[in-house]
């Protein structure tokens, strides 16, 4: 694992946490119509995965290398 896949793992957490808030939103919202008690368990999930997924930390295994190509 090099500096270049470090970047591209973070782009791609964040990415796929941004596809997936609007996703929650949207079937949150509709079910809150709807059914409310299946947007409990679909919508409000997916909006804390999506949160999940913008905020993940790196990798060890990043952080290291990230540190030892600073020093």
């Amino acid at each position: 694992m090099n500096r270049e896949d470090c970047k591209n793992e973070k782009i791609s957490s964040r990415m796929i946490g941004l596809i997936i808030i609007p996703l929650g939103l949207v079937l949150s919202l509709i079910s809150f119509f709807f059914l409310p008690v299946v947007g409990l368990f679909l919508g409000i999930p997916l909006l804390v995965l999506g949160g999940v997924f913008i905020a993940a930390p790196e990798s060890k295994v990043c952080r290291l290398i990230l540190r030892k190509d600073e020093a």
